[in-house]
């Protein structure tokens, strides 16, 4: 999984969903991040935006990456979460299928993986919780934001 600007850019969602790393990820409760200029799309204010005035919102995945293998990667950052045990394997699926359709309709294939993003303070939990949630799926891959930044850029 390598991290694409170009595919990041070309992706037809309005370019004003197309923000910084740093800033999606302040955002969604980190307190500073590794990356500079690093782009990606912030699919939660893409969801507001759509459903503004009619009160119908899904959940999405907060953010996604274009990767040099055309595929988009969904990004969930949990950085706020203190307990992992509190997250409903439910509730995360219908953020990862909403996310999907949104993006199929768009015409960009998903990648497999799906990554969730946690504070260094509670991630062996979340690695534990997540395991559990989703029968140790390999797809499901969680880390810090350091450790994505060092796997994906």
């Amino acid at each position: 999984m390598t991290y694409s600007e170009e595919h990041t850019i070309s992706c037809p969602l309005d370019s004003r969903y197309k923000k910084l790393l740093n800033a999606i990820l302040i955002k969604e409760g980190a307190r500073n991040t590794p990356f500079t200029t690093e782009i990606g799309i912030d699919l939660d204010q893409f969801e507001v935006d759509r459903n503004r005035g009619v009160g119908n919102q899904n959940n999405t995945m907060d953010f996604c990456i274009g990767l040099t293998t055309r595929e988009m990667l969904l990004v969930e950052a949990k950085l706020r979460v203190v307990d992992p045990r509190n997250l409903k394997k439910t509730e995360l699926e219908n953020k990862i299928r909403h996310s999907k359709d949104l993006l199929i309709e768009h015409g960009r294939p998903i990648a497999r993986e799906k990554i969730f993003l946690f504070g260094s303070s509670v991630i062996p939990r979340a690695r534990h919780h997540l395991s559990q949630l989703f029968s140790n799926n390999p797809n499901v891959l969680v880390y810090t934001v350091q450790e994505f930044k060092d796997l994906c850029f």
